[in-house]
């Protein structure tokens, strides 16, 4: 019987062999769309080594050096017999580090750095990807041109002019790809990818009542053909620029479906063109499509964060209206809603009356009986007081222990009242010594006509101040 470790070590070693057989395997796909002798228009590879790097960190360095090693060996043994297989060893394995060193760098800083963000950041960790993937494709041209000049394949005329074309087809293959692959790794070997997914409850509501993914995903490949196909039929460099216009059918995948589903989009969009591409044989145009591959994918991918950017702004729009505490409003939003409410009140001649009050002795709850206890006073006060005043009244807090109340339609005299009632409606709270009878000193003021919310709460504090004076558990108006 197999010991854990040896268990543990098989599994391992599957999932590596495994993994090499992928890399391959990717590869071997892209070989199959090549427009030109060893070009395609995207490299598929480097999304799938930008993907295990940022998944699996230092342990996807060698079977992604394995890997691309035993391509370039194949590649040797099918075009130059010539060479001697411990020289075509040698060169395979400079082209392969070259290429895991470049995507390894990349992989592992977004990994250690902004792999590790709250999913709040997901507009700032896409931007970052972008610009990895941009660096990191651009690091891996250069330095596999320079890899190709080392073993004497390119002399440096030939480096200079080929980095940008490699560039542009590992740009193509890392923007577009990486987050399939980091779905599909994640899936095949159940990594955790909680980080990835941008949270939108509203939407998963919504999408049984919309057309079929499929429907939409083979809109957009019939529109990629027909681009393409125009592209070859017209002769035009002008008729290749409506790729562009994938992102808005591309888009609208984004905002009715699921994350994985957009990212799957996309593979298949990326694989769409290529083959279309390929096919109909518009290689003068091999920039614009690529290009048009890139930026499909960056809008996409910002798509995919709106949702979390609109979830953001409806919780801090929340923060800054009710006060997280005791759930009345917050002393910002009351103050605005105030002053616009006198507004209205002036222009209609009503009355409009303001509470200040704060609760008595309760620096003495919070020394005697701990802020857990005077935390429960506040709450158990404001609900009190937010459940004996009507639905167009506004409690608030305004800071510490002192809440504000602004009663429409009210005059001094029954606001004076209706403070009276607020006074002897609060309640008793538990404490570990026995009940605690929560007291508190009102400050009542009629707004006057001409003056402001501020003027108001002045006189209304020095209301407050006069029921603590005369000792507490009362009500002054003035």
């Amino acid at each position: 019987m197999a010991t854990p470790a040896i268990q543990q070590f098989s599994a391992s070693s599957f999932r590596y062999l495994a993994f090499i057989a992928l890399w391959i395997l990717v590869w071997w796909s892209a070989t199959l769309m090549e427009y030109l002798p060893f070009i395609s228009l995207w490299f598929p590879p480097a999304g799938l080594s930008l993907a295990a790097f940022i998944l699996m960190g230092m342990r996807a360095f060698l079977p992604i050096l394995m890997a691309a090693t035993i391509v370039g060996v194949w590649m040797y043994v099918l075009l130059d017999r010539s060479i001697p297989y411990p020289q075509q060893f040698y060169n395979s394995l400079v082209l392969a580090a070259a290429h895991t060193f470049s995507y390894g760098i990349g992989g592992l800083y977004f990994r250690q750095t902004v792999g590790k963000w709250s999913v709040q950041q997901l507009p700032q960790r896409i931007l970052y990807f972008l610009i990895i993937a941009m660096l990191t494709t651009l690091l891996a041209a250069w330095l596999g041109v320079g890899a190709f000049v080392l073993v004497g394949t390119m002399d440096w005329l030939q480096a200079a002019q080929s980095w940008l074309t490699w560039w542009i087809g590992d740009l193509a293959g890392a923007v577009v790809l990486t987050p399939f692959f980091i779905l599909a790794l994640s899936a095949l070997w159940r990594y955790d990818i909680a980080w990835l997914k941008p949270t939108d409850e509203r939407r998963s509501s919504q999408r049984k009542k919309r057309p079929l993914w499929s429907h939409k995903i083979t809109l957009l490949l019939i529109l990629a053909g027909g681009v393409i196909l125009a592209d070859s039929y017209y002769k035009h460099p002008a008729v290749a620029y409506f790729i562009f216009f994938l992102s808005i059918p591309q888009m609208w995948i984004v905002f009715t479906e699921r994350m994985e589903q957009t990212v799957l989009s996309l593979a298949l969009l990326s694989v769409g063109i290529a083959v279309w591409f390929g096919f109909y044989g518009v290689s003068e145009n091999a920039l614009t499509y690529q290009f048009a591959l890139c930026v499909i994918a960056a809008n996409a991918y910002f798509g995919l964060a709106v949702p979390s950017i609109l979830q953001q702004n409806r919780r801090l729009h929340h923060q800054t209206q009710i006060d997280a505490l005791t759930h009345v409003a917050t002393r910002t939003h009351f103050l605005d809603s105030a002053s616009a409410q006198l507004q209205g009140q002036r222009a209609s001649d009503f009355p409009l009356a303001l509470i200040v009050f704060d609760l008595d002795e309760f620096k003495g709850i919070n020394d005697t009986h701990g802020h857990l206890v005077g935390d429960q006073a506040l709450i158990m006060a404001a609900q009190s007081i937010r459940t004996h005043i009507r639905s167009c009244d506004l409690i608030a807090r305004f800071g510490g222990d002192e809440f504000l109340i602004l009663l429409p339609e009210q005059n001094l005299e029954q606001a004076t009242k209706t403070a009276e009632r607020l006074r002897q409606s609060l309640p008793a709270i538990p404490s570990p010594k026995g009940l605690i009878q929560i007291k508190a000193s009102f400050g009542i003021v009629e707004i006057q006509p001409k003056e402001s919310i501020e003027e108001a709460l002045q006189r209304a504090d020095q209301a407050l101040l006069e029921a603590k004076r005369k000792g507490r558990d009362q009500v002054v108006s003035s």
